[in-house]
Order: C-alpha cells, then structure tokens, then sequence
C-alpha cells in the first residue's frame, strides 16, 4: 500500500466503492499506528481531484484515529503508558483531561513531527472522552492533510507548480529544525 499506483488501480478498477476502499485503507493505515498516509492522500487527491481527495482523506485518517483510539483504550493501556515518556506533549496528553486534553491533541496532530499513533496513544490512556478526541483530531489533521494534499498536487503537476514545492519543502524543513531546536533547549 505505499505506491500510489497500486491504490489508483484499485480505485480505477472498483471506481464506484474507491470512496469506502480508502476510508478503509486509511483506517488500516491508523490501526498499523506508525505508516504514513501520504501515499493514500496522494491517489485521493489523484482520482478524486484536491477538494474531495482531501475531505475523503481528512475523514479517512479522522474515523481512523476514533477506531484506533478505542481499540488501544480497550485492550492495550497498560502496555503502552512507556511509550509516552518520549515526548513531552504525549505525558501532558495522557495526565490532562477535558478541555485542556483536546487542545493537546489539537497540539500534537498540528505538529507535522510527531507520529499520529503516538498521538492516539496517548490520548487512549488518559481521561479524553470520545467526543473531544474526535474533534480535537479533526481540526488538528486538517492542516498536515492540506499541506500532504498540496505536496501531492504540486508534484503530480511539477512541471506548474515546481517553485511551490520547492518552497514548501524549504519551509517545512526550516519548521523541522526551529521545533527541534526549541526542544533541545528546553
């Protein structure tokens, strides 16, 4: 599942469920915890053009991280509070609740650099209900899948849109290395 090819075909030859096809590819991709969605952004927005590719894949990776997040609440939490102590965000994650957690969460799928799975495990061990999980992943996803959406436009039409990319990985680079300074200073 990581060549865009392999899920166009797939979406080409069974264009009339491509939609339930990639919701289901990118739940899988969720539950897998560490894989990254950008091969199925990518052929979302390939086959179904930027907007509805990136509505499809926003929720996509959102219904993914509610079904993960209750599988990890459900049989995995006392096995996973180790995995938090890698990132500060995940410990304040998983020791706040309500408000405070979705705004967290908000906080950590923002950040590019932070896997999603860490993120839902994290919040699948601490207090957050459902509902701010769900919408606090949402509003969160949303600008890294747009930013996927972009990268995978701008290179499907490289040939346009080559000084786009090319600033964008530039900035995205850029933001990578301000957020890994800030850390090694704290």
């Amino acid at each position: 599942m990581f060549d865009i090819n392999i899920i166009l075909e797939l979406f080409e030859n069974n264009s009339f469920i491509a939609v339930p096809i990639s919701l289901l590819i990118s739940i899988a991709i969720s539950l897998a915890g560490v894989l990254p969605s950008v091969f199925v952004t990518g052929a979302n927005i390939i086959f179904f053009g930027p907007v509805k590719g990136f509505l499809i894949s926003l929720l996509g990776e959102t219904i993914g991280a509610c079904i993960t997040f209750t599988v990890y609440r459900l049989g995995f939490k006392k096995k996973i509070e180790k995995f938090t102590d890698k990132y500060i965000l995940l410990s304040q994650i998983v020791n706040s609740e309500g408000k405070k957690a979705g705004l967290l969460i908000f906080e950590g799928r923002v950040i590019p650099f932070i896997p999603s799975g860490f993120v839902t495990l994290a919040a699948s061990i601490s207090n957050v209900n459902g509902k701010i999980f769900t919408v606090a992943t949402m509003i969160g996803k949303a600008p890294s899948i747009a930013l996927e959406a972009l990268v995978s436009y701008d290179i499907i039409n490289i040939y346009n849109n080559w000084l786009r990319l090319a600033i964008t990985i530039i900035a995205l680079i850029l933001i990578y290395f301000t957020i890994g300074k800030e850390k090694r200073e704290n």
